[in-house]
Protein backbone atom coordinates (compact mmCIF):
# COMPACT_ATOMS: atom_id res chain seq x y z
CA UNK A 1 0.00 0.00 0.00
CA UNK A 2 2.86 1.94 0.86
CA UNK A 3 4.17 1.74 -2.82
CA UNK A 4 1.00 2.92 -3.80
CA UNK A 5 1.03 6.06 -2.31
CA UNK A 6 4.55 6.80 -3.45
CA UNK A 7 3.43 5.86 -6.93
CA UNK A 8 0.36 8.23 -6.45
CA UNK A 9 2.44 11.29 -5.15
CA UNK A 10 5.08 10.92 -8.03
CA UNK A 11 2.36 11.28 -10.74
CA UNK A 12 0.84 14.30 -8.82
CA UNK A 13 4.53 15.78 -9.27
CA UNK A 14 5.10 14.68 -12.82
CA UNK A 15 2.04 17.12 -13.41
CA UNK A 16 2.95 19.77 -11.40
CA UNK A 17 6.20 19.93 -13.64
CA UNK A 18 4.28 19.99 -16.52
CA UNK A 19 1.11 21.86 -15.89
CA UNK A 20 0.69 22.28 -20.06
CA UNK A 21 -1.04 18.52 -19.43
CA UNK A 22 -4.16 18.61 -17.01
CA UNK A 23 -5.43 14.93 -17.25
CA UNK A 24 -3.60 11.73 -17.59
CA UNK A 25 -5.61 9.63 -19.56
CA UNK A 26 -9.22 9.59 -18.27
CA UNK A 27 -8.04 10.58 -14.74
CA UNK A 28 -8.16 14.28 -13.27
CA UNK A 29 -5.92 15.08 -10.73
CA UNK A 30 -8.69 15.08 -8.41
CA UNK A 31 -9.21 12.17 -8.74
CA UNK A 32 -6.11 10.60 -7.62
CA UNK A 33 -6.00 12.79 -4.78
CA UNK A 34 -8.91 11.29 -3.82
CA UNK A 35 -7.05 7.77 -4.32
CA UNK A 36 -4.25 8.84 -2.29
CA UNK A 37 -7.23 10.36 0.47
CA UNK A 38 -8.48 7.33 0.53
CA UNK A 39 -5.37 4.82 0.54
CA UNK A 40 -3.66 7.35 3.43
CA UNK A 41 -7.45 6.30 5.42
CA UNK A 42 -7.13 2.36 4.91
CA UNK A 43 -3.46 2.95 5.78
CA UNK A 44 -4.06 4.60 8.68
CA UNK A 45 -6.31 2.05 10.11
CA UNK A 46 -3.68 -0.57 9.41
CA UNK A 47 -1.27 1.23 12.00
CA UNK A 48 -3.57 0.26 14.53
CA UNK A 49 -2.09 -2.52 16.80
CA UNK A 50 -3.76 -5.28 19.28
CA UNK A 51 -1.52 -4.51 22.65
CA UNK A 52 -2.56 -6.43 25.05
CA UNK A 53 -5.98 -7.71 27.43
CA UNK A 54 -5.99 -6.91 31.07
CA UNK A 55 -6.94 -9.57 33.75
CA UNK A 56 -7.37 -8.41 37.32
CA UNK A 57 -5.61 -11.08 39.39
CA UNK A 58 -6.41 -11.75 43.17
CA UNK A 59 -3.30 -14.25 43.67
CA UNK A 60 -0.24 -13.40 42.11
CA UNK A 61 2.27 -16.49 43.11
CA UNK A 62 0.34 -18.97 41.71
CA UNK A 63 -0.63 -16.98 38.68
CA UNK A 64 2.94 -16.07 37.87
CA UNK A 65 3.53 -19.95 38.12
CA UNK A 66 0.63 -20.09 35.26
CA UNK A 67 2.34 -17.58 32.72
CA UNK A 68 5.59 -18.08 33.24
CA UNK A 69 6.03 -21.72 34.33
CA UNK A 70 3.50 -23.39 32.46
CA UNK A 71 2.51 -20.94 29.37
CA UNK A 72 6.41 -20.38 29.24
CA UNK A 73 5.86 -15.95 29.02
CA UNK A 74 8.18 -13.71 30.14
CA UNK A 75 7.97 -10.85 32.44
CA UNK A 76 8.36 -7.84 30.52
CA UNK A 77 8.03 -5.30 32.56
CA UNK A 78 6.38 -4.37 36.19
CA UNK A 79 5.34 -1.53 38.13
CA UNK A 80 4.05 -0.92 41.38
CA UNK A 81 1.43 2.32 41.86
CA UNK A 82 0.32 4.10 45.25
CA UNK A 83 -3.06 4.84 44.08
CA UNK A 84 -5.49 3.89 41.43
CA UNK A 85 -5.27 4.81 38.17
CA UNK A 86 -6.98 8.18 36.26
CA UNK A 87 -8.16 5.50 33.66
CA UNK A 88 -8.71 3.01 36.25
CA UNK A 89 -6.69 0.80 34.68
CA UNK A 90 -6.73 -2.05 37.82
CA UNK A 91 -10.68 -1.48 37.67
CA UNK A 92 -12.38 0.84 40.50
CA UNK A 93 -10.09 0.58 43.20
CA UNK A 94 -8.01 3.13 44.57
CA UNK A 95 -5.64 1.81 46.70
CA UNK A 96 -2.03 0.52 46.08
CA UNK A 97 -1.64 -1.83 43.13
CA UNK A 98 0.37 -3.75 40.20
CA UNK A 99 0.97 -4.34 36.89
CA UNK A 100 2.73 -6.62 35.48
CA UNK A 101 2.74 -7.62 31.73
CA UNK A 102 3.88 -10.72 30.38
CA UNK A 103 4.01 -12.22 27.01
CA UNK A 104 6.03 -14.41 24.61
CA UNK A 105 7.84 -11.15 23.15
CA UNK A 106 7.44 -7.26 23.14
CA UNK A 107 4.37 -5.86 22.36
CA UNK A 108 5.81 -4.00 19.16
CA UNK A 109 5.06 -7.16 17.78
CA UNK A 110 3.52 -9.53 20.56
CA UNK A 111 0.08 -9.57 21.65
CA UNK A 112 1.00 -9.43 25.79
CA UNK A 113 -1.24 -10.30 29.27
CA UNK A 114 -1.81 -7.04 31.35
CA UNK A 115 -1.86 -8.87 35.36
CA UNK A 116 -3.28 -5.98 37.68
CA UNK A 117 -3.30 -7.13 41.38
CA UNK A 118 -4.99 -4.70 43.99
CA UNK A 119 -3.28 -4.97 47.62
CA UNK A 120 -6.42 -6.50 49.50
CA UNK A 121 -8.30 -8.24 47.25
CA UNK A 122 -8.55 -12.20 47.35
CA UNK A 123 -10.77 -12.88 44.10
CA UNK A 124 -13.01 -11.13 41.75
CA UNK A 125 -16.33 -12.71 40.01
CA UNK A 126 -16.11 -13.83 36.59
CA UNK A 127 -18.72 -13.46 34.14
CA UNK A 128 -19.84 -14.54 30.59
CA UNK A 129 -17.61 -11.40 28.89
CA UNK A 130 -14.49 -13.09 28.68
CA UNK A 131 -14.37 -16.44 26.56
CA UNK A 132 -11.29 -17.41 26.33
CA UNK A 133 -7.54 -16.19 24.55
CA UNK A 134 -6.34 -18.83 22.18
CA UNK A 135 -2.32 -19.89 21.84
CA UNK A 136 -0.42 -22.24 20.09
CA UNK A 137 2.46 -24.48 21.70
CA UNK A 138 3.16 -27.57 22.27
CA UNK A 139 5.38 -26.69 24.91
CA UNK A 140 2.70 -24.75 27.17
CA UNK A 141 1.13 -28.10 26.72
CA UNK A 142 3.82 -30.30 27.89
CA UNK A 143 4.79 -27.91 30.74
CA UNK A 144 1.04 -27.80 31.95
CA UNK A 145 0.87 -31.69 32.25
CA UNK A 146 4.65 -32.25 33.86
CA UNK A 147 3.45 -29.30 36.20
CA UNK A 148 0.27 -31.03 36.77
CA UNK A 149 -2.01 -28.17 35.75
CA UNK A 150 -5.33 -29.49 34.80
CA UNK A 151 -5.68 -29.75 31.22
CA UNK A 152 -8.82 -30.77 29.56
CA UNK A 153 -8.98 -31.78 25.61
CA UNK A 154 -12.02 -30.23 24.11
CA UNK A 155 -10.61 -30.85 20.12
CA UNK A 156 -8.08 -31.93 17.92
CA UNK A 157 -4.73 -31.04 19.05
CA UNK A 158 -7.00 -28.71 21.11
CA UNK A 159 -6.28 -28.38 24.76
CA UNK A 160 -8.38 -26.11 27.37
CA UNK A 161 -6.97 -24.65 30.84
CA UNK A 162 -7.85 -22.22 33.14
CA UNK A 163 -5.03 -19.41 34.22
CA UNK A 164 -6.16 -18.42 38.64
CA UNK A 165 -9.03 -17.01 38.91
CA UNK A 166 -11.04 -18.85 36.11
CA UNK A 167 -9.72 -17.18 33.11
CA UNK A 168 -10.05 -19.66 30.15
CA UNK A 169 -7.05 -19.98 27.72
CA UNK A 170 -6.87 -22.82 24.89
CA UNK A 171 -4.12 -24.26 23.79
CA UNK A 172 -3.29 -25.29 20.62
CA UNK A 173 -0.85 -28.64 20.51
CA UNK A 174 1.70 -27.43 18.03
CA UNK A 175 4.95 -26.30 17.70
CA UNK A 176 5.13 -22.64 18.60
CA UNK A 177 5.66 -20.52 15.94
CA UNK A 178 8.78 -17.92 15.73
CA UNK A 179 6.11 -15.19 15.36
CA UNK A 180 3.83 -14.28 17.78
CA UNK A 181 1.84 -17.64 19.65
CA UNK A 182 -1.04 -15.67 20.43
CA UNK A 183 -3.84 -16.17 18.11
CA UNK A 184 -7.00 -14.71 19.32
CA UNK A 185 -9.23 -13.36 22.59
CA UNK A 186 -12.71 -14.40 21.90
CA UNK A 187 -15.37 -11.75 23.46
CA UNK A 188 -18.95 -12.66 24.31
CA UNK A 189 -21.85 -10.35 22.58
CA UNK A 190 -25.23 -9.99 22.79
CA UNK A 191 -25.66 -8.95 19.19
CA UNK A 192 -23.56 -9.92 16.58
CA UNK A 193 -24.54 -7.93 13.65
CA UNK A 194 -24.63 -4.67 16.18
CA UNK A 195 -21.14 -5.63 17.28
CA UNK A 196 -19.41 -6.47 13.70
CA UNK A 197 -20.63 -2.57 13.26
CA UNK A 198 -18.98 -1.28 15.79
CA UNK A 199 -15.75 -2.76 15.68
CA UNK A 200 -15.15 -2.57 12.22
CA UNK A 201 -17.38 0.52 10.74
CA UNK A 202 -16.20 2.35 14.15
CA UNK A 203 -13.23 1.00 15.26
CA UNK A 204 -11.79 0.03 12.08
CA UNK A 205 -10.86 -3.57 12.19
CA UNK A 206 -11.67 -5.88 8.57
CA UNK A 207 -13.58 -8.76 9.39
CA UNK A 208 -11.50 -11.90 8.52
CA UNK A 209 -13.84 -14.26 9.34
CA UNK A 210 -17.95 -15.53 9.90
CA UNK A 211 -19.55 -18.17 10.82
CA UNK A 212 -23.51 -17.95 10.68
CA UNK A 213 -23.33 -21.22 12.28
CA UNK A 214 -21.11 -20.76 15.27
CA UNK A 215 -22.24 -17.41 15.50
CA UNK A 216 -19.05 -16.24 15.57
CA UNK A 217 -16.69 -13.52 13.87
CA UNK A 218 -13.19 -13.02 13.38
CA UNK A 219 -11.96 -9.55 13.12
CA UNK A 220 -7.99 -8.11 13.27
CA UNK A 221 -6.42 -5.31 12.72
CA UNK A 222 -4.20 -7.13 10.21
CA UNK A 223 -3.27 -10.76 9.43
CA UNK A 224 0.51 -11.10 11.65
CA UNK A 225 -1.52 -9.25 14.75
CA UNK A 226 -3.40 -10.63 17.63
CA UNK A 227 -7.88 -11.53 16.08
CA UNK A 228 -10.48 -10.25 18.28
CA UNK A 229 -12.92 -13.23 18.00
CA UNK A 230 -16.94 -11.89 18.59
CA UNK A 231 -19.28 -15.18 19.58
CA UNK A 232 -22.89 -14.44 20.11
CA UNK A 233 -24.45 -15.38 23.23
CA UNK A 234 -27.96 -15.27 23.04
CA UNK A 235 -28.24 -13.25 25.71
CA UNK A 236 -27.17 -10.02 27.94
CA UNK A 237 -23.12 -10.29 28.50
CA UNK A 238 -22.45 -10.04 32.14
CA UNK A 239 -19.33 -8.48 33.02
CA UNK A 240 -19.59 -9.86 36.81
CA UNK A 241 -16.15 -8.29 38.72
CA UNK A 242 -13.64 -9.37 37.06
CA UNK A 243 -14.12 -7.44 33.71
CA UNK A 244 -11.39 -6.92 31.63
CA UNK A 245 -10.19 -4.94 29.00
CA UNK A 246 -8.70 -4.45 25.72
CA UNK A 247 -6.10 -2.54 24.23
CA UNK A 248 -5.14 -1.56 21.10
CA UNK A 249 -2.46 1.67 19.84
CA UNK A 250 -2.90 3.87 17.31
CA UNK A 251 -1.14 7.19 16.23
CA UNK A 252 -1.42 9.87 18.61
CA UNK A 253 -3.30 12.54 16.18
CA UNK A 254 -5.78 9.98 16.16
CA UNK A 255 -6.97 9.92 19.47
CA UNK A 256 -8.94 13.22 19.43
CA UNK A 257 -10.65 12.29 16.16
CA UNK A 258 -11.68 8.62 17.60
CA UNK A 259 -13.44 10.73 20.54
CA UNK A 260 -15.06 12.62 18.50
CA UNK A 261 -16.41 9.72 16.18
CA UNK A 262 -17.72 7.87 19.48
CA UNK A 263 -19.69 11.64 20.57
CA UNK A 264 -20.91 12.14 16.90
CA UNK A 265 -22.22 8.21 16.59
CA UNK A 266 -23.26 8.40 20.64
CA UNK A 267 -21.36 5.91 21.21
CA UNK A 268 -20.22 5.34 25.02
CA UNK A 269 -16.76 7.54 26.16
CA UNK A 270 -15.60 5.76 29.42
CA UNK A 271 -12.48 8.33 29.58
CA UNK A 272 -12.38 11.10 27.12
CA UNK A 273 -8.37 11.73 26.47
CA UNK A 274 -6.42 11.36 29.46
CA UNK A 275 -2.49 11.41 29.88
CA UNK A 276 -1.41 9.05 32.26
CA UNK A 277 1.75 8.87 34.12
CA UNK A 278 4.43 5.81 35.07
CA UNK A 279 7.17 7.45 37.18
CA UNK A 280 10.70 7.10 35.22
CA UNK A 281 8.77 6.15 31.92
CA UNK A 282 6.86 7.60 29.14
CA UNK A 283 3.53 9.14 29.48
CA UNK A 284 0.83 8.08 27.55
CA UNK A 285 -2.12 9.45 26.20
CA UNK A 286 -5.96 7.29 26.13
CA UNK A 287 -9.22 7.07 25.33
CA UNK A 288 -10.95 4.61 27.07
CA UNK A 289 -14.75 3.18 24.76
CA UNK A 290 -17.38 0.53 25.91
CA UNK A 291 -19.11 -1.04 23.02
CA UNK A 292 -22.47 -1.92 22.58
CA UNK A 293 -22.33 -4.96 24.96
CA UNK A 294 -19.99 -2.24 27.68
CA UNK A 295 -16.43 -4.31 26.44
CA UNK A 296 -14.17 -1.81 27.79
CA UNK A 297 -11.56 -0.45 25.29
CA UNK A 298 -8.53 1.30 25.62
CA UNK A 299 -6.72 2.90 22.60
CA UNK A 300 -3.42 4.93 23.31
CA UNK A 301 -0.88 6.77 21.55
CA UNK A 302 1.47 4.61 19.64
CA UNK A 303 4.16 6.69 19.86
CA UNK A 304 4.78 7.42 23.49
CA UNK A 305 3.81 3.81 24.70
CA UNK A 306 6.60 2.39 22.30
CA UNK A 307 8.82 4.26 24.30
CA UNK A 308 6.65 2.96 27.95
CA UNK A 309 6.56 -0.70 26.85
CA UNK A 310 9.96 -0.98 26.25
CA UNK A 311 11.44 -4.56 27.73
CA UNK A 312 12.41 -4.09 31.05
CA UNK A 313 15.29 -6.68 31.92
CA UNK A 314 14.63 -6.18 35.58
CA UNK A 315 11.39 -6.61 34.84
CA UNK A 316 11.26 -10.37 36.62
CA UNK A 317 12.95 -9.55 39.42
CA UNK A 318 10.63 -6.94 40.09
CA UNK A 319 7.87 -9.18 40.17
CA UNK A 320 9.68 -11.40 42.52
CA UNK A 321 10.42 -8.59 45.18
CA UNK A 322 7.26 -7.13 44.88
CA UNK A 323 5.85 -10.63 45.85
CA UNK A 324 8.27 -11.14 48.32
CA UNK A 325 7.45 -7.77 50.00
CA UNK A 326 4.00 -8.48 49.92
CA UNK A 327 3.10 -8.83 53.82
CA UNK A 328 -1.05 -8.93 52.73
CA UNK A 329 -1.81 -12.05 53.37
CA UNK A 330 -0.15 -12.13 56.93
CA UNK A 331 -1.70 -9.04 58.19
CA UNK A 332 -5.08 -10.15 57.32
CA UNK A 333 -4.65 -13.46 58.66
CA UNK A 334 -2.45 -11.48 62.26
CA UNK A 335 -5.96 -9.87 62.40
CA UNK A 336 -8.10 -12.94 61.51
CA UNK A 337 -9.84 -10.89 58.77
CA UNK A 338 -10.00 -12.53 54.93
CA UNK A 339 -8.92 -10.16 51.97
CA UNK A 340 -11.97 -8.57 50.42
CA UNK A 341 -13.52 -10.57 47.15
CA UNK A 342 -15.57 -8.53 44.55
Amino acid sequence: MYICLVGALLVVNRWQRNRSTRKFGRIHVTQIIIIIERQGHRLSENMRRALHFVFKVGDRSKTATFYRDVLGMKVLRHEEFVEGCKATCNGPYDGKWSKTMVGFGPEDDHFVAELTYNYGMAEYQLGNDFLGLTLQSSQAVSNAKRLGWPLTQVGDSLYQTQAPGGYCFYLVDKEQPSTDPVQKVCLGVSDLAKSIHYWSKLLGMTVMEKNDDKKTALLGFGDTQCKLELRDINGTVNHGTAFGRIAFSCPRDQLPDLEALMKKEKQNILTPLVSLDTPGKATVEVVILADPDGHEICFVGDEAFRQLSMVDPKGNELLDKGMAEDKSNEWFAKHNRQKAAA
